[in-house]
């Protein structure tokens, strides 16, 4: 990266709390970016929001509430493009800040999911990112934070990362193995085996999941997600085509079955497969991540047959 004018998306980590050490090695970048016709927008925690602005005085600095940018990762991935839409210009660069205050929990692999697909989503995207990265907050994931950044914020601008890594493989790492989950070794709320009409299938799923953890939009939703993916199996896949779901107080299991060899393609369904342009259709995979925690795909226990597993995680109160 260093040497050349950047193209396209640049991702940069920089290790360090988020207050004002970090605002002061940041701030001589952005104020770079201004001063080159760029825009600064600071999707960031309030203390390094707070510490930017009194470094970036004038036009030009926006500051956003960072909300949109986590929860699953479809649906940050969506707040992104949104964010970068308002902001982003085809002539000037975006300076987007961000950091990784309060992700040390559950959030944290859904955070992992998006830093690593932000590289292939907005790949085209003229913006330089800025991840602010505190090790108290990462935890065990420092390293996997890291590989997930091809570039590396330091004294001289952005340097390459020689530990980056590919985003399907930091994708594949997060789900290594998907085996069976502890639920499948108890009965299913419902089976169906060899689905022959998808509109009793979705009847069947809608009665399963009424009294679950799922609100009616969120069931809804991942009705539409099993039908999307029992189709997919159906057109691409070998039948039989088999259901299994799993409605506990608390999370909901569905494990889709078929004969064929299944796929290994960790960034298939980040974004509709056309682009921007939804009348051309692809948008299956990515309607149905956007409906669950986790979608993972993985052989059959005999190995004659590819499984895909939906997963909602526990629900909060």
């Amino acid at each position: 990266m260093s040497g050349t004018a950047p193209v396209g998306y640049v991702h940069a980590a920089r290790l360090g709390a988020a207050g004002p050490d970090t605002a002061a090695a940041l701030a001589p970048v952005l104020r770079a970016g201004l001063g080159a016709g760029g825009s600064v927008v600071l999707a960031c925690s309030a203390p390094l929001a707070a510490a930017l602005q009194d470094q970036l005085p004038g036009p030009g600095v926006h500051t956003v509430d960072p909300a949109p940018l986590q929860g699953r990762a479809p649906d940050a991935l969506a707040g992104y493009s949104a964010l970068l839409d308002r902001f982003g210009g085809t002539r000037s660069r975006v300076q987007l800040v961000t950091d990784s205050v309060g992700l040390l929990g559950p959030g944290m692999a859904a955070w992992l999911q998006t830093e690593a697909l932000l590289n292939h989503v907005l790949a085209d995207r003229t913006v330089d990112h800025f991840c602010m990265l505190d090790e108290a907050d990462l935890g065990p994931e420092v390293a996997r934070a890291l590989a997930c950044h091809p570039g590396l914020l330091g004294g001289d601008g952005v340097l390459d990362n020689p530990d980056r890594r590919d985003p399907a493989e930091v994708l594949r790492s997060l789900w290594a193995a998907p085996g069976p989950d502890p639920l499948e070794t108890t009965r299913p709320t419902l089976e169906v085996e060899d689905v022959v009409s998808l509109r009793d299938l979705r009847r069947a799923l809608t009665a399963s999941l009424a009294d679950g953890p799922l609100d009616p939009d969120e069931a809804g939703d991942l009705v539409l997600a099993i039908d999307e993916v029992v189709s997919n199996a159906a057109e691409h896949g070998v039948p039989p085509v088999d259901v299994r779901l799993w409605v506990t107080e608390q999370r909901v299991l569905c494990v889709v079955a078929d004969r064929g060899q299944g796929f290994d393609e960790p960034l298939a369904g980040y974004g509709p497969a056309h682009g921007r342009d939804l009348s051309v259709g692809g948008m299956g995979l990515w309607l149905a991540r956007r409906a669950v925690d986790r979608m993972t795909t993985a052989p059959l226990a005999h190995g004659d047959g590819c499984v895909v597993r939906l997963v909602i995680d526990p629900r909060t109160a």
